[in-house]
């Protein structure tokens, strides 16, 4: 037998036969296969001496490979070089097939400069190309070796590539990072150092705790890649069990860097579980227990943990000295203590935490500045500045007149006590800082204070930022609100020299214009009102539907002020055909003509005196004047209810031809004169179109019920909420998450977009408005139900006899009687009335009355005179 175990020797003298010839080269595979490359290559070298066929010199020329590739896996690079010279001298013919293994040995070995050489060579063949960029997947190390390669060029992508990668590597394997510290745009994925940019995530989403993004990562590497080596041992850290025997250097790893966190992950969960509980004595018990953990596991985290628990153990109220003799020690007070500190009593949202809070930023500033964080006076700072200025807006004005009286320690506070005052807040930050930003969060808080504080910061905000729009509005529209129409046109000189073209800009003009020329009609100046007539009339905007009329109109106000008959005459002629109403021209210069002193020198038929057939057209001519006045901001029109009333009563007989618009004005002008059956009308009309607007009819039918307590009115703010944010209308969601409040606790009432349609689905079924005996859809399956032992009644549930939350036997509850009341009492009374004509029932009830009496009683005695009861 030959000395070699494991292969059956073959003569070596004379000739040998086929089989043997075969057996041989198969032992020698094999040996190759198991990695024993060394007894194979001296099996090979004495067959080959013996054989000396092609055959046996490729089986040669195989094991030498497999030897020196072995070599290069140990790391012994000079004997594999020594060994691959050798071949290549004795074999010429196969230089190019070992040209791989010394690209292979070269960037094992770090001797790049040879092995990349070829790569700025232009003419470089591709399968020249693809030898020299495998070596590199497969074994190149040091990153940083090459990324500082001379060979090739700083722009090459190679180099730019590893630098990326070399500086991602440290930081994964230094602490936390973020996606986009490691998102690496350089390194595509075709490049050769790509494994080496999945081996960089697969780490960041194991210290992450993303077990299975980890795992995909590492699936996606390819095996042949140095990275690959790696696998192993993130798959041991990952399964808490390695998939195969791990050699010393996966060991080592492991144990550098896995420590078990089971211990104090269970110390932290019973910590969390006692501050839950608030129970201090617990709380104390835990806090030690897991400050003696982290001092076992991760020492390193030890102040930075009790930072946190300090900081937690202050918002809840514990006592201090307690809390630090658990800590055992004194907690680090650095800049990072009071800002953990400082958000812990801030988001308990109470005004004596917010208070502290303030005080604790304070402190944080001035921490920071001295440990150089940043500069006092810089934009963190003025981010600092801004944020605390924020959490103090939120208080009630009673505490910030607290917060202002505070003063902090001598030495400390801030100039002019900054840090409790908003205001000084706002206006250092902005200071520093001069952004449109920063400056939009002072004015929100301003337009909540007194004394035309917002119209300081727009002073200031243009002061700083000559060229920013929004404070010139601002201060245009708080003038024009005040009626100082000049003042607000000064405004808008200096808003169309920013932007002439703005939305804003454009309709303002036209807006301040007519408020000045009626000012001026009204403080009998006709010169001055003619020259912004004039001014009017050359405006685009004014030749836009029906708002052509109001030029016209204020010519013959004009007229009969100066009482030119004629004039007068020709200006009316003008404003009806433009409106091609009578009605409505007279509509529209009765509203105008109101704001002149004196009696108002325009006469309208009284509605009595119009014909029958006539007055269906009332609605028609009041939506045409509504127009007009919502697009010129004509505010405080003015016309006799009467009209107000017939529009109520005709609106079916002109409902198809009016448009969305009118249809909306209609419904806003019977809300604001009381005519909740003409805004109840316009919002059914409206719904049965369709379209954008739907969620305004629907808030307009919730506004327009008389009971604003019930299912009903529950179910269409809610669909109004769900319609609004389907529309994009953040003002009708704003509205109606207001008032779908849940009444039985919890989240706000919230529909989806399919139960909204239901809703006006069910509404267009019920157009009749809301009485006593047409009570309109049933919405309680769409609505939380109340578990009341009543309401469980009510259902058909099953309900404890001696449940409190009910009635017990023939009794009735405060909520029963109310539920009774309500469904007798008529809807038009106030509901002042109504309250207090239950509390009387209530009483009565309660001093052994039936309840049928006491309704009857009081519901039929409505309007008749009480001796002994008074109602207020």
């Amino acid at each position: 037998m030959s000395q070699y175990s494991g292969f059956k020797a073959v003569p070596l003298s004379g000739s040998t036969s086929t089989d043997s010839a075969q057996a041989c080269e198969a032992g020698v595979r094999q040996m190759i296969a198991n990695g024993k490359s060394r007894t194979a290559l001296e099996i090979a070298k004495q067959f080959h001496k013996t054989e000396s066929t092609p055959a046996s010199e490729s089986l040669l020329l195989d094991a030498y490979t497999a030897r020196i590739q072995s070599l290069i896996d140990h790391d012994l690079r000079t004997e594999a070089k020594s060994l691959l010279d050798l071949v290549r001298e004795r074999f010429p013919s196969a230089r190019d097939r070992f040209d791989g293994l010394a690209a292979a040995a070269s960037a094992r070995g770090g001797e790049l400069n040879g092995l990349l050489q070829p790569l700025i060579d232009p003419q470089l063949s591709p399968d020249r190309r693809a030898v020299i960029e495998k070596a590199v997947q497969s074994h190149l190390l040091d990153l940083a070796a090459l990324a500082d390669c001379g060979t090739l060029p700083p722009e090459h992508p190679l180099r730019q590539a590893a630098r990326a990668l070399d500086i991602a590597f440290n930081l994964v394997t230094s602490g936390a990072v973020t996606n986009e510290q490691i998102a690496l745009a350089e390194v595509s994925h075709r490049s050769p150092l790509a494994p080496w940019k999945l081996l960089i995530r697969a780490i960041a989403c194991l210290y992450r705790g993303d077990v299975q993004s980890c795992r995909e990562y590492l699936a996606a590497i390819k095996p042949e890649s140095a990275p690959a080596r790696l696998i192993p041992a993130i798959q041991a850290m990952l399964a808490g069990k390695p998939p195969r025997k791990l050699n010393s250097a996966e060991e080592a790893l492991i144990s550098a860097t896995s420590i078990s966190l089971s211990e104090l992950r269970s110390a932290f969960t019973n910590l969390d579980n006692a501050f839950a509980k608030s129970e201090p004595s617990h709380i104390f018990k835990a806090v030690r227990a897991a400050i003696r953990e982290c001092q076992r596991i991760a020492p390193d985290r030890l102040a930075h943990l009790k930072q946190l628990i300090f900081a937690r153990g202050g918002a809840t109220g514990l006592d201090l000295e307690r809390l630090t003799a658990a800590l055992e020690g004194n907690v680090r007070q650095d800049a990072e203590f009071f800002r953990i500190f400082a958000i812990q009593m801030e988001h308990s949202g109470s005004p004596e935490d917010i208070l502290q809070a303030s005080e604790l930023w304070r402190e944080f500033h001035d921490h920071a500045v001295r440990e150089n964080w940043f500069l006092d006076g810089g934009l963190e700072a003025a981010a600092l500045y801004l944020h605390v200025a924020e959490i103090l807006g939120q208080l009630p004005e009673e505490w910030v007149e607290e917060v202002q009286s505070i003063k902090g320690r001598p030495g400390t506070a801030r100039p002019g006590g900054v840090f409790q005052s908003p205001g000084k807040l706002y206006a250092l930050a902005c200071s520093i800082d001069p952004h449109p930003e920063a400056f939009a969060q002072w004015m929100q808080w301003a337009e909540g204070q007194p004394d035309r504080e917002s119209e300081n910061v727009a002073q200031e905000w243009c002061r700083f930022r000559p060229d920013d729009l929004d404070p010139v509005l601002h201060l245009m529209e708080r003038a024009e609100e005040r009626n100082a129409i000049p003042t607000a046109l000064s405004f808008l000189a200096d808003a169309e020299k920013i932007d002439a073209v703005h939305p804003k800009v454009r309709s303002a003009r036209l807006r301040l214009l007519v408020a000045a020329a009626m000012n001026q009609l009204r403080q009998n100046k006709p010169h001055l009102a003619m020259q912004r007539l004039t001014e009017i009339e050359a405006l685009p905007q004014l030749r836009q539907g029906s708002r052509r009329a109001f030029v016209p109109a204020m010519l013959h106000l004009l007229a009969l002020v100066s009482r030119d008959v004629s004039k007068a005459a020709v200006a009316l002629q003008e404003v009806e055909t433009l409106l091609e109403d009578k009605l409505a021209a007279r509509l529209l210069l009765f509203g105008i003509a109101n704001i002149l002193k004196g009696p108002n020198p325009v006469q309208l038929p009284l509605v009595s005196a119009i014909k029958r057939e006539e007055r269906k057209s009332i609605p028609k001519s009041l939506a045409k004047v509504m127009t007009i006045t919502k697009d010129l901001g004509i505010g405080k029109f003015k016309l006799p209810l009467a009209y107000f009333d017939a529009a109520e009563e005709n609106f079916s007989s002109v409902a198809n031809t009016l448009e969305i618009r009118e249809l909306l004005l209609l419904g806003q002008l019977g809300m604001s004169t009381g005519h909740r059956r003409l805004a109840w009308a316009a919002s059914g009309v409206g719904l049965e179109r369709g379209g954008p607007d739907e969620a305004r009819f629907l808030l307009m039918r919730a506004d327009a019920m008389l009971d604003q307590r019930g299912d009903r009115h529950l179910a269409l703010a809610a669909a109004v909420a769900e319609l609004g944010r389907f529309h994009r209308q953040p003002d009708m969601v704003d509205r109606a998450v207001q008032l779908c409040r849940n009444p039985f606790g919890g989240e706000s009432i919230s529909l989806t977009l399919e139960q909204a349609r239901e809703v006006i689905r069910r509404e267009l079924a019920s157009p009749l408005f809301p009485a006593r005996f047409n009570v309109g859809p049933d919405y309680r399956d769409l609505l939380p139900q109340c578990d009341c032992a009543d309401c469980r009644r009510a259902r058909g549930e099953p309900c404890d006899p001696l449940d409190g939350d009910g009635p017990v036997d023939d009794e009735l509850d405060d909520a029963a009687m109310k539920k009774m009341f309500n469904q007798q009492a008529p809807p038009e009374m106030p509901p002042e009335v109504a309250e207090s004509l239950f509390e009387l029932m209530r009483d009565a009830f309660r001093s052994g009355q039936s309840e049928d009496a006491i309704v009857a009683e009081i519901l039929g005695g409505l309007g008749k005179k009480k001796k002994d009861r008074k109602i207020r």
